[in-house]
């Protein structure tokens, strides 16, 4: 038998705000770059780049921008891991790629957090529907020292909406560090078994999932299926109380 969900957990960009993966497309557009270049080149040094270790809180928002910017015009390195996400995908390992890159950090780090200012509101209804029903509800988000969650919209908006705010710059981890969910479970006294969490990166979802989470992926476009896959959750293993 399954555990009863007591907790939902929510990403913030991407999920409860408007993806910042939307303003790095458009940078790549503009500039001519292939689509994903730009996320590839962000992870291609797993949990040490610059932006995870932004993320951590480990550096500041100046030294970020410099080995951010130099990290994603290194292309010998970003052309070599682009080829390793076509092959992933089978895509064309042929095309050419660029040669040299302008690709200007402090520039895409803006657009990205201007575009996160923007609330989802059916995700934002969600949050206060879950807590007029009794479930515990809280943000579990990788983000920075100085981007638009953690300033007058994290303060005014966001925070008031959670009965917790799990923050990876106060945290000291990120997702997907197991860690970083057992830290928020804990803090919320639910079991993992107990929680639904939502997310739009595949890696978080998988760590999710793999402590016994229910998970649910929300993409671009379609926040309002994501809504409606965790009232699915809920009809079968939420709380009796609950009116849906």
């Amino acid at each position: 038998m399954q555990d009863t969900i007591k907790a939902v957990v929510f990403d913030i960009g991407g999920v409860v705000v408007k993806s910042p993966f939307i303003a790095i497309s458009q940078y790549e557009r503009e500039n001519g770059l292939p689509a994903n270049y730009i996320n590839v080149a962000l992870s291609k040094h797993g949990s040490d780049g610059a932006f995870q270790q932004y993320e951590r809180g480990e550096i500041s928002h100046e030294q970020f921008i410099d080995q951010w910017t130099d990290e994603l015009n290194d292309t010998e390195a970003n052309n070599r891991a682009y080829r390793r996400y076509l092959a992933r995908r089978k895509l064309d390992v042929h095309m050419v790629l660029p040669k040299k890159t302008h690709i200007n950090g402090s520039v895409v780090f803006a657009r990205m957090m201007e575009i996160s200012a923007t609330p989802n509101h059916c995700i934002v209804d969600l949050v206060r529907w879950l807590r007029r029903n009794g479930y515990r509800v809280a943000a579990l988000t990788n983000n920075f020292n100085n981007d638009a969650t953690s300033g007058k919209m994290r303060d005014e908006v966001l925070a008031p909406l959670f009965d917790a705010f799990f923050e990876s710059t106060v945290v000291g981890l990120r997702k997907p560090d197991p860690r970083f969910y057992i830290h928020a479970c804990n803090s919320l006294e639910v079991r993992p078994s107990e929680v639904v969490f939502l997310d739009d990166i595949p890696a978080n979802l998988r760590a999710a999932d793999a402590l016994g989470m229910a998970t649910v992926s929300v993409s671009i476009g379609n926040e309002d299926r994501a809504v409606e896959a965790v009232k699915r959750i809920l009809r079968s293993r939420g709380l009796k109380s609950a009116n849906l």
